[in-house]
Parts: structure tokens; sequence; C-alpha cells
């Protein structure tokens, strides 16, 4: 197991509470979407409010399994979801995921047409000449689609990966490659946990 990725995953933790708590602030009630979608897929739970979300994620923080990887990784994917979930209210638009569902169709279509992955660059600015590359970070290198400046906002982009045949199968991911640039405790944890899910990792850092 990756200490690294250990230690992001509890650093996702703490962020979800502070994200959670800046929702309330902003009287926000909701979830977006509702339910939230890898919390429903990964645990079955259904969350559609932020005050469910933070009982859930309270669950998750009493009761994290870190000693094993594909429990850790669920739980990373998971409060991404969260994090995702309930900061719309206040949350920059640069730090949220700048793809829609209809743009993620439109990679996937593309994706198919070529044969090819889509790969993840998590703050990598190396961009592979094969595929079609997301970024997420700062200043997005030339060829590549800029997802967002964080790395939690890449949970809709998961969630619609576990729902395609072409990037899923039985809940393990395909014909997504994850490569990691500057190292971060955040980043890891990301990196790693797709990986469980069955992403190719590719470490550049």
């Amino acid at each position: 197991m990756d200490k690294y990725a250990v230690l992001g995953a509890k650093k996702l933790l703490s962020l979800a509470r502070t994200k959670i708590r800046l929702a309330e602030d902003a009287a926000t009630q909701e979830c977006r979407p509702a339910p939230l979608p890898l919390v429903s897929i990964l645990s079955g739970n259904d969350v559609r409010g932020v005050a469910e979300a933070k009982k859930y994620r309270e669950e998750l923080a009493r009761n994290p399994d870190i000693s094993d990887a594909k429990s850790m990784a669920s739980t990373v994917l998971q409060c991404m979801d969260i994090i995702e979930g309930v900061k719309y209210k206040y949350e920059p638009p640069e730090y949220t995921s700048s793809i829609g569902e209809a743009g993620m169709r439109s990679i996937e279509e593309k994706a198919k047409s070529q044969s090819a992955p889509v790969n993840i660059l998590l703050m990598a600015k190396t961009v592979p000449e094969r595929g079609i590359s997301l970024f997420v970070g700062e200043n997005p290198p030339s060829g590549a689609i800029f997802l967002s400046g964080v790395p939690t906002s890449l949970a809709p982009f998961i969630a619609y990966a576990f729902s395609s045949d072409y990037f899923s199968e039985d809940r393990r991911l395909r014909n997504i490659v994850s490569f990691m640039g500057r190292r971060t405790l955040i980043v890891n944890a990301v990196h790693y946990s797709l990986g469980e899910f069955g992403a190719k990792l590719i470490d550049v850092s």
C-alpha cells in the first residue's frame, strides 16, 4: 500500500468536511447531482442533500479500512464525489469540472472511433501522442482539454466512465490512463485509487 495515498485519503476526508461546512455556510441544501453517483455506485447509499452528505462522510471517517487498498480507493472516490456535489454555490468555475455529460459523450465517441484511451493528466504537462487528454491543474498544456484546476473535479468523469461500456466493465476502469505529474498527497491518492479500479498508471513526477 502506498503510504502517501493513505495520507492523501485522510486529507480528502478532512477536505470533504471543510467543503460541507462551507456549503452549510452558503445555505446549500441539495447535492448536485442527486443522488451522488459515485457514492451510489460504490456503496449503494442514496445521498441527495448536504445533511446526508455530512452524515455519510462521518461514516466514512469512522470506518476507514485504509489497510485494504480497494476500500481506501473507494473512500477516495466517494470523498471526491461528496466534495464536488456540495461545493457548487461557492467554488470558482475553474475549480469545477468544465465538461458536462454531453462533452463526456463526445469524448467517449471520439475515443471509440480512434480505439484510443482517455489520458488523465494530473498536473502532468506532457501530452501523450495517442488518446484524448484531460488536464487537471494550472496552465494546461497545448493539446489537452482543461478539465479543472483541482483533482476532485474528476469525479463526474469517473462516474460517467463507470456507466460506459468503453471505459469500464464490472466496475473496472479500462481505456483510461492516469499520468501523475506534480506529486501532492491528494493527487497521489486520486492516481493510486484510479489504479485500484483498473486504470493504467504512469508516474511522470
